[in-house]
């Protein structure tokens, strides 16, 4: 593919999905579609390139995102909520804002104190975290490779910009070797938190139906602390926990040790299951 995805929102006949393929909160929103199934097409950018999408589809301040937004861990302003992914649009031309809209259209709302406690505070840690290990200089080559996929307008802009985005995102979400151990033992008090609760309902976060909106939210937002094998269900190829760095590996192992993150990569494998049955 020589240019990017372009859609004419009024004119698609099937949702689309905005994402950068590899954010943890487009994961959510791909894995709530699939689970409701629910027929979309995806429309994959590449950072600093998706602003330019992102803002025309957002335009009416209406439009624009309601949760975590990256830059919200440096204080800077709201106004990139503008910018933020995902977002689905709907034939007829209404846009879900984000990925909890996207999940409570396609499956569930979430309880509200749940749903604060992952926006706000498991999926900014895990965001933190992730992107100071793939920022860092030794993993450019892993950037590279998820940006392989990407149309080759995007791989050429991104052989141009790269250094500035990596630059500017390093400065947005607050990235310091310091906030990264802030972000791990966040994400470790929550999976304690997630523990005790599966334990009280018989291994699922969501009795009622089994395998619902907050698994699946929950899975997807930590994805990055266990790094399951088929993040994304084939939309996008991540890194392996072997392709980190030791001190990352570790602490993939260590959450992939606790009775959260075998459920995590459990919900993965079955996800897998189901897609290919």
């Amino acid at each position: 593919m020589f240019m990017p995805t372009s859609f004419e929102p009024l004119a698609i006949a099937r949702p689309h999905l905005v994402t950068i393929p590899y954010s943890h909160y487009c994961e959510f929103s791909r894995w709530a579609l699939e689970r409701a199934g629910i027929d979309f097409v995806e429309a994959q950018y590449i950072p600093g390139y998706h602003a330019k999408v992102v803002g025309q589809l957002r335009s009416n301040k209406a439009d624009r995102s309601d949760s975590s937004y990256a830059g919200q861990e440096s204080g800077v302003h709201g106004g990139r909520r503008k910018y933020a992914v995902p977002l689905l649009c709907l034939p007829g031309g209404r846009i879900l804002r984000d990925s909890w809209d996207i999940a409570a259209y396609a499956l569930d709302a979430i309880d509200d104190n749940w749903k604060t406690k992952l926006d706000q505070e498991l999926g900014i840690a895990v965001r933190q975290l992730g992107y100071h290990y793939l920022l860092a200089p030794e993993s450019r080559r892993l950037l590279n490779r998820m940006i392989a996929s990407s149309s080759l307008y995007e791989r050429g802009l991104w052989f141009l910009i790269k250094d500035k985005v990596i630059r500017g995102m390093r400065q947005l979400l607050a990235i310091t070797p310091e906030n990264a151990n802030q972000s791990k033992e966040t994400i470790l008090r929550i999976f304690d938190e997630v523990g005790d609760l599966l334990d009280e309902q018989s291994g699922t976060l969501t009795p009622e139906s089994g395998f619902g909106a907050f698994d699946i939210a929950f899975c997807s937002l930590a994805a990055y602390c266990v790094m399951p094998k088929n993040f994304g269900n084939g939309a996008v190829k991540m890194p392996t926990a072997e392709d980190f760095p030791s001190e990352f590996q570790d602490f993939i192992h260590q959450c992939r040790s606790t009775k959260t993150g075998q459920y995590i990569l459990r919900s993965y494998e079955q996800r897998h299951i189901s897609a290919a049955s």
